[in-house]
């Protein structure tokens, strides 16, 4: 009898282990596209619009509004059920979309954790769809903000290159590792760091938060 439960405890933790395994690697997964589909439509020579967001997420794109011919829409994805078995901190990806007329003017990525059952942290990259928009700005900008501030990214997609792939480099993993993340430089290292006196500082130059300027900026 005692082998017998032996054996069903068993074969119940491998389904547990199995289910949790699969689940993850969901999140993951799904996570990486909503990332992938923001920089993807920023690299569009012309602005997306609704149908083409709809074709990629299908009905996991909401309508949140409409006021006229301006409509936003929201992609979430969270990692509920880890938290509820208590094995992640509450996790949560949003992907906003703003449009005029059937066009995406605006895409915003907000991501964000619960550290300590007690306050959140969370970081919004803001893409500006335009052939004109080439500014690149965060906060916080400087090298001792504090362990528990949000991070603020605005940036075109005319900007370089390479700041399109430095500012959408979020650490996805947050959803799914063991004790998850607990500040802005665990969500988004490629910007961020925490320094040895346990503050938030950005990881490259900028001019008061302005990474990259219009050319037509003086």
């Amino acid at each position: 009898m005692i082998q017998r439960l032996t054996l069903a405890a068993a074969l119940v933790a491998v389904i547990v282990c199995g289910s949790v395994f699969s689940y993850s690697r969901f999140l993951s997964n799904r996570a990486q596209f909503i990332v992938r589909t923001t920089y993807e439509l920023a690299e569009e020579k012309q602005p997306p619009t609704v149908a083409n967001i709809r074709e990629r997420f299908g009905n996991r794109l909401q309508l949140d509004e409409c006021s006229g011919p301006e409509c936003a829409y929201t992609v979430a994805l969270s990692n509920r059920v880890l938290a509820a078995l208590h094995i992640i901190h509450y996790t949560e990806m949003r992907s906003y979309f703003w449009t005029r007329d059937g066009v995406v003017l605006r895409n915003m990525l907000d991501y964000t954790t619960t550290v300590n059952h007690q306050h959140r942290i969370v970081i919004h990259v803001q893409i500006d769809l335009c052939k004109d928009c080439q500014m690149v700005a965060v906060h916080p900008w400087d090298s001792a903000s504090p362990l528990d501030t949000n991070g603020l990214i605005e940036i075109g997609s005319a900007a370089s290159l390479q700041s399109r792939r430095t500012m959408l480099s979020v650490n996805t993993s947050c959803l799914t590792t063991f004790g998850g993340c607990q500040n802005v430089a665990d969500l988004l290292p490629a910007v961020w760091k925490q320094t040895a006196d346990r503050k938030i500082g950005c990881v490259f130059q900028n001019d008061r938060g302005l990474v990259e300027k219009p050319a037509n900026w003086p």
